[in-house]
Protein backbone atom coordinates (compact mmCIF):
# COMPACT_ATOMS: atom_id res chain seq x y z
CA UNK A 1 0.00 0.00 0.00
CA UNK A 2 1.77 3.17 -1.20
CA UNK A 3 1.21 6.72 0.03
CA UNK A 4 -0.51 7.53 -3.27
CA UNK A 5 -2.65 4.42 -3.50
CA UNK A 6 -6.44 4.51 -3.19
CA UNK A 7 -6.27 2.04 -0.31
CA UNK A 8 -3.97 4.37 1.63
CA UNK A 9 -6.24 7.36 1.04
CA UNK A 10 -9.25 5.30 2.19
CA UNK A 11 -7.38 4.33 5.36
CA UNK A 12 -6.54 7.97 6.10
CA UNK A 13 -10.15 9.03 5.56
CA UNK A 14 -11.45 6.25 7.81
CA UNK A 15 -8.96 7.13 10.54
CA UNK A 16 -9.96 10.78 10.42
CA UNK A 17 -13.67 10.00 10.61
CA UNK A 18 -13.22 7.55 13.46
CA UNK A 19 -11.13 10.11 15.34
CA UNK A 20 -13.88 12.68 14.99
CA UNK A 21 -16.72 10.34 15.96
CA UNK A 22 -14.81 9.16 19.01
CA UNK A 23 -13.93 12.71 20.14
CA UNK A 24 -16.84 14.87 19.06
CA UNK A 25 -16.10 18.47 19.94
CA UNK A 26 -12.32 18.10 19.67
CA UNK A 27 -10.37 19.53 16.76
CA UNK A 28 -8.71 16.77 14.73
CA UNK A 29 -5.80 17.50 12.45
CA UNK A 30 -7.24 18.79 9.15
CA UNK A 31 -7.35 16.14 6.46
CA UNK A 32 -5.77 17.13 3.17
CA UNK A 33 -8.10 17.08 0.17
CA UNK A 34 -8.16 13.73 -1.53
CA UNK A 35 -6.70 13.27 -5.00
CA UNK A 36 -9.27 11.09 -6.78
CA UNK A 37 -8.74 9.51 -10.12
CA UNK A 38 -10.00 11.96 -12.73
CA UNK A 39 -13.45 11.22 -14.16
CA UNK A 40 -13.07 13.68 -17.02
CA UNK A 41 -13.23 10.84 -19.54
CA UNK A 42 -16.78 10.12 -18.37
CA UNK A 43 -17.88 13.76 -18.72
CA UNK A 44 -19.68 14.94 -21.86
CA UNK A 45 -20.28 18.54 -22.98
CA UNK A 46 -23.00 19.54 -25.43
CA UNK A 47 -23.97 23.04 -26.59
CA UNK A 48 -27.59 23.87 -27.39
CA UNK A 49 -28.42 27.53 -27.92
CA UNK A 50 -28.19 29.27 -24.53
CA UNK A 51 -27.57 25.93 -22.81
CA UNK A 52 -24.13 24.42 -22.28
CA UNK A 53 -24.88 20.92 -21.02
CA UNK A 54 -22.25 19.18 -18.86
CA UNK A 55 -23.09 15.54 -18.06
CA UNK A 56 -20.96 13.91 -15.37
CA UNK A 57 -20.95 11.12 -12.73
CA UNK A 58 -20.51 11.71 -8.99
CA UNK A 59 -19.29 9.25 -6.40
CA UNK A 60 -20.08 11.73 -3.60
CA UNK A 61 -23.72 12.34 -4.54
CA UNK A 62 -24.28 8.61 -5.09
CA UNK A 63 -22.81 7.92 -1.65
CA UNK A 64 -25.19 10.36 0.03
CA UNK A 65 -28.16 8.92 -1.82
CA UNK A 66 -27.08 5.42 -0.75
CA UNK A 67 -27.00 6.52 2.90
CA UNK A 68 -30.57 7.68 2.47
CA UNK A 69 -31.48 4.29 0.95
CA UNK A 70 -29.96 2.46 3.92
CA UNK A 71 -32.56 4.03 6.23
CA UNK A 72 -34.91 1.38 4.84
CA UNK A 73 -37.71 3.70 3.70
CA UNK A 74 -39.91 1.79 1.24
CA UNK A 75 -40.20 5.00 -0.79
CA UNK A 76 -36.60 4.20 -1.90
CA UNK A 77 -36.02 0.49 -1.30
CA UNK A 78 -38.67 -0.41 -3.91
CA UNK A 79 -36.26 0.89 -6.55
CA UNK A 80 -33.07 -0.65 -5.13
CA UNK A 81 -34.08 -3.84 -3.32
CA UNK A 82 -30.92 -5.72 -4.22
CA UNK A 83 -28.55 -2.89 -3.32
CA UNK A 84 -30.39 -2.28 -0.06
CA UNK A 85 -30.06 -5.91 0.97
CA UNK A 86 -26.41 -6.02 -0.07
CA UNK A 87 -25.25 -3.02 1.97
CA UNK A 88 -27.70 -3.16 4.89
CA UNK A 89 -26.48 -6.69 5.67
CA UNK A 90 -23.07 -5.14 6.46
CA UNK A 91 -24.36 -2.59 8.96
CA UNK A 92 -23.23 -2.95 12.56
CA UNK A 93 -25.08 -1.64 15.62
CA UNK A 94 -23.42 1.84 15.65
CA UNK A 95 -24.33 2.38 12.00
CA UNK A 96 -27.91 1.22 12.53
CA UNK A 97 -28.19 3.66 15.46
CA UNK A 98 -26.79 6.46 13.30
CA UNK A 99 -29.34 5.77 10.56
CA UNK A 100 -32.16 5.71 13.13
CA UNK A 101 -31.10 9.07 14.56
CA UNK A 102 -30.64 10.55 11.08
CA UNK A 103 -34.21 9.51 10.25
CA UNK A 104 -35.64 10.81 13.51
CA UNK A 105 -33.85 14.16 13.48
CA UNK A 106 -33.76 15.02 9.78
CA UNK A 107 -36.85 13.33 8.34
CA UNK A 108 -39.36 13.18 11.21
CA UNK A 109 -38.44 16.22 13.29
CA UNK A 110 -36.85 18.33 10.57
CA UNK A 111 -39.31 17.46 7.80
CA UNK A 112 -36.50 17.00 5.28
CA UNK A 113 -36.16 14.52 2.45
CA UNK A 114 -32.90 13.06 3.69
CA UNK A 115 -31.10 12.26 0.43
CA UNK A 116 -32.01 15.49 -1.37
CA UNK A 117 -31.21 17.61 1.69
CA UNK A 118 -27.80 15.99 2.28
CA UNK A 119 -26.81 16.42 -1.36
CA UNK A 120 -28.00 20.03 -1.27
CA UNK A 121 -25.92 20.91 1.79
CA UNK A 122 -22.75 19.08 0.78
CA UNK A 123 -22.94 20.53 -2.73
CA UNK A 124 -21.44 23.78 -1.45
CA UNK A 125 -18.19 21.93 -0.68
CA UNK A 126 -17.50 20.66 -4.19
CA UNK A 127 -16.62 17.23 -2.76
CA UNK A 128 -16.58 14.55 -5.45
CA UNK A 129 -15.77 11.41 -3.46
CA UNK A 130 -16.56 9.67 -0.18
CA UNK A 131 -13.15 10.74 1.06
CA UNK A 132 -14.01 14.35 0.36
CA UNK A 133 -17.27 14.05 2.26
CA UNK A 134 -15.48 12.36 5.17
CA UNK A 135 -12.86 15.12 5.25
CA UNK A 136 -15.58 17.75 5.60
CA UNK A 137 -17.29 15.93 8.45
CA UNK A 138 -14.06 15.12 10.28
CA UNK A 139 -12.44 18.56 10.19
CA UNK A 140 -13.94 21.44 12.20
CA UNK A 141 -12.58 24.06 9.81
CA UNK A 142 -14.00 22.31 6.73
CA UNK A 143 -17.33 21.78 8.49
CA UNK A 144 -17.42 25.44 9.45
CA UNK A 145 -16.78 26.49 5.84
CA UNK A 146 -19.63 24.27 4.67
CA UNK A 147 -21.93 25.76 7.30
CA UNK A 148 -21.06 29.33 6.33
CA UNK A 149 -21.32 28.66 2.59
CA UNK A 150 -24.67 26.91 2.94
CA UNK A 151 -26.15 29.59 5.19
CA UNK A 152 -25.19 32.15 2.55
CA UNK A 153 -27.49 30.46 0.01
CA UNK A 154 -31.22 31.04 -0.26
CA UNK A 155 -31.71 27.45 0.95
CA UNK A 156 -29.62 28.05 4.04
CA UNK A 157 -31.45 31.25 4.86
CA UNK A 158 -34.70 29.25 4.93
CA UNK A 159 -33.55 25.95 6.45
CA UNK A 160 -30.66 26.92 8.71
CA UNK A 161 -28.01 24.42 9.80
CA UNK A 162 -29.25 23.08 13.14
CA UNK A 163 -30.32 19.73 11.73
CA UNK A 164 -26.90 19.18 10.16
CA UNK A 165 -25.16 19.97 13.45
CA UNK A 166 -27.33 17.41 15.21
CA UNK A 167 -26.50 14.61 12.74
CA UNK A 168 -22.81 15.39 12.21
CA UNK A 169 -21.67 12.48 14.36
CA UNK A 170 -24.10 10.15 12.55
CA UNK A 171 -22.66 11.22 9.20
CA UNK A 172 -19.17 10.50 10.46
CA UNK A 173 -20.19 6.97 11.46
CA UNK A 174 -21.97 6.34 8.15
CA UNK A 175 -19.21 7.69 5.92
CA UNK A 176 -16.72 5.54 7.82
CA UNK A 177 -19.00 2.60 7.05
CA UNK A 178 -18.85 3.38 3.31
CA UNK A 179 -15.07 3.46 3.52
CA UNK A 180 -15.01 0.19 5.49
CA UNK A 181 -17.15 -1.69 2.96
CA UNK A 182 -15.13 -0.19 0.07
CA UNK A 183 -18.03 1.62 -1.54
CA UNK A 184 -15.70 3.86 -3.62
CA UNK A 185 -14.13 0.79 -5.22
CA UNK A 186 -17.51 -0.86 -5.76
CA UNK A 187 -18.93 2.34 -7.25
CA UNK A 188 -16.11 2.63 -9.77
CA UNK A 189 -16.00 -1.05 -10.66
CA UNK A 190 -19.73 -1.91 -10.71
CA UNK A 191 -21.81 1.25 -11.06
CA UNK A 192 -19.68 3.75 -12.96
CA UNK A 193 -19.61 1.78 -16.25
CA UNK A 194 -23.43 1.87 -16.51
CA UNK A 195 -23.47 5.55 -15.56
CA UNK A 196 -20.87 6.30 -18.23
CA UNK A 197 -22.97 4.49 -20.80
CA UNK A 198 -26.03 6.49 -19.75
CA UNK A 199 -24.08 9.73 -20.03
CA UNK A 200 -22.93 8.88 -23.53
CA UNK A 201 -26.51 8.14 -24.54
CA UNK A 202 -27.78 11.39 -23.04
CA UNK A 203 -25.09 13.41 -24.78
CA UNK A 204 -26.40 12.18 -28.12
CA UNK A 205 -29.95 13.27 -27.26
CA UNK A 206 -29.86 16.60 -25.38
CA UNK A 207 -28.56 18.80 -28.21
CA UNK A 208 -32.05 19.94 -29.38
CA UNK A 209 -33.06 21.08 -25.89
CA UNK A 210 -32.22 24.69 -25.00
CA UNK A 211 -33.62 24.54 -21.49
CA UNK A 212 -31.92 27.73 -20.33
CA UNK A 213 -33.40 29.69 -23.22
CA UNK A 214 -36.88 28.28 -22.61
CA UNK A 215 -36.85 29.20 -18.92
CA UNK A 216 -35.42 32.65 -19.52
CA UNK A 217 -38.29 33.38 -21.91
CA UNK A 218 -40.91 32.48 -19.28
CA UNK A 219 -39.11 34.13 -16.36
CA UNK A 220 -38.44 37.31 -18.31
CA UNK A 221 -34.84 37.55 -17.15
CA UNK A 222 -31.34 36.26 -17.86
CA UNK A 223 -30.34 33.27 -15.75
CA UNK A 224 -26.61 33.77 -16.38
CA UNK A 225 -25.93 30.04 -16.60
CA UNK A 226 -22.41 29.45 -17.87
CA UNK A 227 -22.83 25.68 -17.72
CA UNK A 228 -25.67 23.40 -16.65
CA UNK A 229 -24.24 20.43 -14.77
CA UNK A 230 -26.31 17.25 -14.81
CA UNK A 231 -24.82 14.75 -12.34
CA UNK A 232 -25.97 11.33 -13.53
CA UNK A 233 -26.29 8.89 -10.62
CA UNK A 234 -26.88 5.25 -9.80
CA UNK A 235 -29.03 6.03 -6.72
CA UNK A 236 -31.11 9.14 -7.57
CA UNK A 237 -34.51 7.46 -8.04
CA UNK A 238 -37.25 8.50 -7.68
CA UNK A 239 -35.99 12.09 -7.60
CA UNK A 240 -34.60 14.81 -9.77
CA UNK A 241 -32.71 16.98 -7.28
CA UNK A 242 -31.57 20.60 -7.41
CA UNK A 243 -28.38 21.37 -5.52
CA UNK A 244 -26.52 24.66 -5.21
CA UNK A 245 -25.22 26.47 -8.25
CA UNK A 246 -26.39 25.43 -11.71
CA UNK A 247 -26.27 21.76 -10.76
CA UNK A 248 -28.90 19.05 -10.57
CA UNK A 249 -28.97 15.29 -10.04
CA UNK A 250 -30.67 12.76 -12.27
CA UNK A 251 -30.73 8.97 -12.51
CA UNK A 252 -28.85 6.90 -15.07
CA UNK A 253 -32.00 4.89 -15.83
CA UNK A 254 -34.19 7.87 -16.68
CA UNK A 255 -35.05 8.38 -20.36
CA UNK A 256 -33.74 11.59 -21.91
CA UNK A 257 -37.08 13.38 -21.75
CA UNK A 258 -37.18 12.93 -17.95
CA UNK A 259 -33.67 14.32 -17.48
CA UNK A 260 -34.40 17.26 -19.79
CA UNK A 261 -37.65 17.96 -17.95
CA UNK A 262 -35.75 17.80 -14.67
CA UNK A 263 -33.34 20.41 -16.02
CA UNK A 264 -36.22 22.65 -17.07
CA UNK A 265 -37.63 22.40 -13.55
CA UNK A 266 -34.51 22.66 -11.42
CA UNK A 267 -33.25 25.76 -13.24
CA UNK A 268 -36.37 27.52 -11.96
CA UNK A 269 -35.47 27.27 -8.27
CA UNK A 270 -36.06 29.84 -7.01
CA UNK A 271 -38.34 31.28 -9.71
CA UNK A 272 -38.19 34.75 -8.14
CA UNK A 273 -37.05 36.58 -5.04
CA UNK A 274 -39.85 36.68 -2.48
CA UNK A 275 -40.01 40.26 -1.32
CA UNK A 276 -42.28 43.28 -1.15
CA UNK A 277 -45.79 43.17 -2.57
CA UNK A 278 -45.43 39.73 -4.13
CA UNK A 279 -44.26 38.19 -0.86
CA UNK A 280 -47.19 39.72 1.02
CA UNK A 281 -49.71 38.45 -1.51
CA UNK A 282 -48.22 34.95 -1.54
CA UNK A 283 -48.35 34.81 2.26
CA UNK A 284 -52.04 35.68 2.14
CA UNK A 285 -52.62 32.98 -0.46
CA UNK A 286 -50.74 30.45 1.67
CA UNK A 287 -53.29 31.02 4.44
CA UNK A 288 -56.05 29.76 2.13
CA UNK A 289 -57.71 26.78 3.93
CA UNK A 290 -57.49 24.52 0.89
CA UNK A 291 -53.81 25.31 0.40
CA UNK A 292 -53.19 24.64 4.09
CA UNK A 293 -54.84 21.23 3.72
CA UNK A 294 -52.52 20.45 0.82
CA UNK A 295 -49.52 21.32 2.99
CA UNK A 296 -50.68 19.32 6.03
CA UNK A 297 -52.43 16.27 4.64
CA UNK A 298 -50.20 14.99 1.83
CA UNK A 299 -47.66 12.19 2.21
CA UNK A 300 -44.54 13.87 3.69
CA UNK A 301 -42.36 11.53 1.63
CA UNK A 302 -43.02 13.92 -1.27
CA UNK A 303 -41.50 16.83 0.68
CA UNK A 304 -43.09 20.31 0.61
CA UNK A 305 -44.11 20.18 4.27
CA UNK A 306 -44.14 23.99 4.64
CA UNK A 307 -46.38 26.48 2.89
CA UNK A 308 -43.35 28.42 1.67
CA UNK A 309 -41.80 25.29 0.18
CA UNK A 310 -44.97 24.18 -1.57
CA UNK A 311 -45.51 27.66 -3.00
CA UNK A 312 -42.01 27.82 -4.49
CA UNK A 313 -42.39 24.33 -5.93
CA UNK A 314 -45.76 25.15 -7.46
CA UNK A 315 -44.60 28.41 -8.99
CA UNK A 316 -41.67 26.57 -10.58
CA UNK A 317 -43.70 23.54 -11.61
CA UNK A 318 -46.27 25.65 -13.47
CA UNK A 319 -43.57 26.86 -15.87
CA UNK A 320 -41.96 23.41 -15.99
CA UNK A 321 -45.16 21.63 -17.04
CA UNK A 322 -46.17 24.37 -19.49
CA UNK A 323 -42.78 24.20 -21.23
CA UNK A 324 -42.51 20.42 -21.03
CA UNK A 325 -45.94 19.90 -22.56
CA UNK A 326 -45.11 22.35 -25.35
CA UNK A 327 -41.80 20.63 -26.11
CA UNK A 328 -43.18 17.07 -25.98
CA UNK A 329 -41.36 16.10 -22.78
CA UNK A 330 -44.43 14.93 -20.85
CA UNK A 331 -44.76 11.21 -21.55
CA UNK A 332 -45.80 7.99 -19.88
CA UNK A 333 -43.28 5.20 -19.32
CA UNK A 334 -44.56 3.69 -22.56
CA UNK A 335 -43.89 6.94 -24.44
CA UNK A 336 -47.47 8.19 -24.80
CA UNK A 337 -47.75 11.99 -24.67
CA UNK A 338 -49.35 13.40 -21.52
CA UNK A 339 -51.31 16.60 -21.11
CA UNK A 340 -50.45 18.93 -18.28
CA UNK A 341 -53.72 18.07 -16.53
CA UNK A 342 -52.90 14.35 -16.68
CA UNK A 343 -49.45 15.03 -15.26
CA UNK A 344 -50.75 17.10 -12.34
CA UNK A 345 -53.39 14.49 -11.49
CA UNK A 346 -50.82 11.74 -10.99
CA UNK A 347 -47.75 13.65 -9.80
CA UNK A 348 -47.22 13.66 -5.99
CA UNK A 349 -50.82 12.50 -5.48
CA UNK A 350 -52.12 15.68 -7.11
CA UNK A 351 -50.99 18.15 -4.42
CA UNK A 352 -49.78 20.84 -6.83
CA UNK A 353 -53.15 22.54 -7.25
CA UNK A 354 -51.68 26.04 -7.29
CA UNK A 355 -49.24 24.94 -9.99
CA UNK A 356 -52.14 23.63 -12.07
CA UNK A 357 -53.98 26.96 -11.80
CA UNK A 358 -50.83 28.88 -12.81
CA UNK A 359 -50.12 26.45 -15.66
CA UNK A 360 -53.57 27.06 -17.10
CA UNK A 361 -53.02 30.82 -16.91
CA UNK A 362 -49.67 30.47 -18.69
CA UNK A 363 -51.41 28.55 -21.46
CA UNK A 364 -54.11 31.20 -21.64
CA UNK A 365 -51.52 34.00 -21.90
CA UNK A 366 -49.62 32.11 -24.61
CA UNK A 367 -46.07 32.52 -25.95
CA UNK A 368 -46.50 36.23 -26.66
CA UNK A 369 -46.70 37.08 -22.95
CA UNK A 370 -44.09 39.66 -22.05
CA UNK A 371 -42.66 40.93 -18.78
CA UNK A 372 -41.34 39.07 -15.79
CA UNK A 373 -42.88 36.10 -14.04
CA UNK A 374 -43.27 38.25 -10.92
CA UNK A 375 -45.33 40.78 -12.87
CA UNK A 376 -47.42 37.96 -14.31
CA UNK A 377 -48.22 36.66 -10.82
CA UNK A 378 -49.06 40.11 -9.50
CA UNK A 379 -51.40 40.52 -12.45
CA UNK A 380 -53.20 37.31 -11.51
CA UNK A 381 -53.73 38.66 -8.00
CA UNK A 382 -55.08 41.93 -9.38
CA UNK A 383 -57.46 40.07 -11.72
CA UNK A 384 -58.80 37.95 -8.86
CA UNK A 385 -57.47 34.69 -10.34
CA UNK A 386 -55.38 34.19 -7.19
CA UNK A 387 -57.67 35.15 -4.35
CA UNK A 388 -57.09 33.92 -0.81
CA UNK A 389 -59.97 31.73 0.31
CA UNK A 390 -61.02 30.82 -3.23
CA UNK A 391 -58.25 28.51 -4.44
CA UNK A 392 -60.46 25.42 -4.32
CA UNK A 393 -63.30 27.14 -6.16
CA UNK A 394 -60.90 28.40 -8.85
CA UNK A 395 -59.39 24.94 -9.23
CA UNK A 396 -62.73 23.15 -9.53
CA UNK A 397 -64.03 25.71 -12.04
CA UNK A 398 -61.48 24.45 -14.56
CA UNK A 399 -62.69 21.72 -16.97
CA UNK A 400 -59.31 20.03 -16.47
CA UNK A 401 -59.47 19.78 -12.69
CA UNK A 402 -58.92 16.38 -11.10
CA UNK A 403 -59.58 14.59 -7.79
CA UNK A 404 -56.71 15.26 -5.39
CA UNK A 405 -55.65 11.85 -4.16
CA UNK A 406 -53.57 13.36 -1.35
CA UNK A 407 -56.77 14.71 0.20
CA UNK A 408 -58.74 11.50 -0.28
CA UNK A 409 -60.94 12.98 -2.98
CA UNK A 410 -62.90 10.27 -4.82
CA UNK A 411 -62.34 9.85 -8.56
CA UNK A 412 -66.06 10.21 -9.18
CA UNK A 413 -66.11 13.69 -7.60
CA UNK A 414 -67.48 16.34 -9.94
CA UNK A 415 -67.20 20.08 -9.94
CA UNK A 416 -70.01 22.08 -8.34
Amino acid sequence: MTLESPSFRRAVALAAVLLWTACAGSRPVPLAPEAPEPLESATRRVDSGRTRWVLRPSEAYDALCLLNLLRGDAFYTRFYAGEFQRFSALLDAPEQAALAHLTERMAKQGGKMVGPFLTLVFSVTGATTVEGLAATVADDAAWGRMRADFLATSYGKEDGFAVMEDVRKDLGVLLAFLVRVEFPRIWRAEYLPAVEQAIAGLAAKVAPYDVVGWDEQLLGRDLQVEALNAHVLKFAKPHGIRVTGWNFLTDATYPANVTVKTAVHELLHPPFTREGELDAKLKALEADPYFQRLVREHDPAFGYTTAHGLTEEDCAEAIDVYVSEREGLLRTREGRPLTGAEFFRDHDDGIHVLAFVLYEELKRAGPSRGGTYEAFLLGLFEQGVLKPGELERRFRASPGHYPVKALGEASSQTSP
